[in-house]
């Protein structure tokens, strides 16, 4: 049996890539005309049959001959099966798939693509002059940080942890997540091809912003599903202010409590990568990303530059806290 597809049947299949994913392999064979009677296993049954026919027909060959034609289909070669995976192994674990499976599930029910997809709607029924206003795109900016933003709180593992901790998490990573994540909703949605909306976003970070923020969005992975296991390596990482804010603690319980999730998660994304695109394409992958967070880090810097920047992060902050609470 062919296994099924655990990107949403959607694999971009090409000659380099086509021992990532049985289904949607398989699906593209079928869809350039090949038909079931080309898939080995089943020409071989054919042939099998045939061979049978013409070996009883043939009364006139040898005893030794028969015995040698009727000892080779009781023995045939091995063939291969119509598993066309059958020699990629994985080293992804099915509770790895189930985490994976989960991650991405939770961060597309909550990151708020509902709302991008309205506020597209409503822009586009306006006269070209109204649309993306800056006050309308500074109220968008700021529900869509906030959304993107509620996929960790509702992620088990962050839950999981102490009031005190998860506070802690939320005030030292949310510039990360909450960047990252607009940023890689922005090139969802081409935002940025609108000029002005590109124009309100200057007005809103600063010129010098949204320039790292074009820069980033143009290096940033084409692969989904990775940039969303990233967030989540992001979401558990112990790392520093880029500027120092008042009142903050960044002090956790334990530090060696994040040492589980923060190895769990950089586990599966390079098993995830190593499943998918090989070592050599996986490392490269790697070493784009460590650029891309370069230039999120310097986007960051920037807009803080802007007190709007910094008024959207202590708003998601506050009202993140106050469902803490709960």
């Amino acid at each position: 049996a062919v296994s099924k597809c655990y990107f949403g049947n959607n694999c971009d299949i090409n000659i380099n890539n086509r021992h990532i994913c049985t289904s949607c392999r398989l699906a593209k064979c079928f869809m350039n005309g090949m038909s079931i009677e080309m898939i080995r296993s089943h020409r071989y049954e054919k042939n099998n049959k045939h061979e049978k026919r013409t070996s009883i027909a043939d009364s006139t060959q040898s005893t030794l001959t028969t015995f040698v034609t009727i000892k080779k289909q009781q023995n045939p070669e091995p063939i291969t099966t119509s598993n066309l995976l059958q020699s990629d192994q994985s080293t992804i674990t099915l509770d790895q798939w189930n985490l994976l499976s989960n991650l991405v599930h939770c961060f597309d029910e909550n990151s708020g693509y509902t709302l991008v997809e309205s506020f597209i709607e409503e822009q586009n029924r306006l006269p070209l002059k109204l649309r993306f206003k800056y006050s309308l795109v500074y109220d968008f900016f700021t529900s869509m940080m906030g959304n993107v933003q509620i996929a960790f709180e509702k992620n088990r593992d962050f839950l999981s942890l102490s009031r005190h901790d998860r506070i802690t998490l939320l005030r030292t990573t949310v510039e990360y997540t909450s960047t990252i994540g607009s940023i890689f909703t922005l090139r969802q949605y081409k935002l940025f091809n609108y000029p002005s909306f590109y124009e309100s976003a200057e007005i809103i970070f600063q010129p010098s912003a949204t320039v790292f923020i074009k820069r980033v969005i143009d290096q940033l992975d084409p692969d989904n599903t990775f940039i969303k296991l990233i967030l989540a390596i992001v979401a558990f990482s112990t790392i520093n202010y880029i500027v120092y804010r008042k009142n903050i603690e960044i002090d956790l319980t334990n530090n060696k409590v994040m040492l589980p999730f923060q190895d769990m998660y950089t586990d599966l994304t390079w098993r995830y990568l190593l499943y998918k695109y090989g070592h050599y394409e996986a490392v490269k992958r790697f070493s784009n990303l460590i650029r891309c967070l370069f230039a999120v880090t310097g986007a960051i810097a920037e807009a803080h530059e802007s007190q709007k920047f910094t008024e959207m992060i202590d708003s998601i902050i506050e009202q993140t806290e106050q469902t803490f609470l709960l």
